[in-house]
């Protein structure tokens, strides 16, 4: 019997110390991460201008080496501005009613691509309006340029059904 009493106490030192290094790595792994999920917004919720400024966020972080900015002209005509106003290459615009939007990938810089085509252009001569290294932003990008496309729309068809109707005449 006094052989077995020596040997379980350097067990339970063992079983002290196994507990605090889980202790410690529970802890230092839980470091740096956020206290609360960061909030996504539905973008059917947003205004125009929401969705604008999220397409801009995104255009910040999609790509290391590019920053995309966005407005939207009357006639929902898309401005895209890959580098900036400082930057060599030229802002271009692209008209999104009727237009396609698809998501591709580019496998030569392994980057994710939103493009838009316009109506009566194939997939080749569709404009690339955001590359992203990250899958989630393109598909988000895409999202927003739908709706945003949406929007469009319904700001066309309720501009088209409001008709005037002068005194003593009757609508059309």
């Amino acid at each position: 019997m006094s052989l077995e009493a020596p040997r379980s106490l350097p067990w339970r030192r063992w079983r002290w110390g196994f507990a605090c290094c889980a202790l410690l790595m529970g802890t230092a792994c839980m470091e740096g991460y956020p206290k609360e999920d960061a909030l996504i917004v539905n973008p059917f919720n947003m205004t125009q201008n929401q969705r604008l400024a999220a397409m801009n966020a995104i255009g910040d972080d999609a790509h290391s080496q590019r920053r995309w900015n966005y407005a939207l002209l009357p006639g929902c005509v898309l401005r895209v501005d890959i580098d900036g106003e400082l930057g060599p290459r030229p802002e271009f615009e692209i008209s999104l009613l009727g237009s396609a939007i698809k998501i591709g990938r580019d496998r030569t810089d392994n980057t994710f691509n939103v493009a838009v085509a316009e109506p009566g252009t194939t997939s080749l001569g569709a404009s690339a309006v955001l590359e992203s290294e990250d899958w989630t932003l393109a598909s988000r990008t895409q999202l927003l340029l739908r709706v945003l496309q949406r929007g469009c729309f319904n700001a066309v068809d309720t501009s088209a059904s409001k008709v005037a109707v002068l005194p003593d005449k009757s609508a059309p």
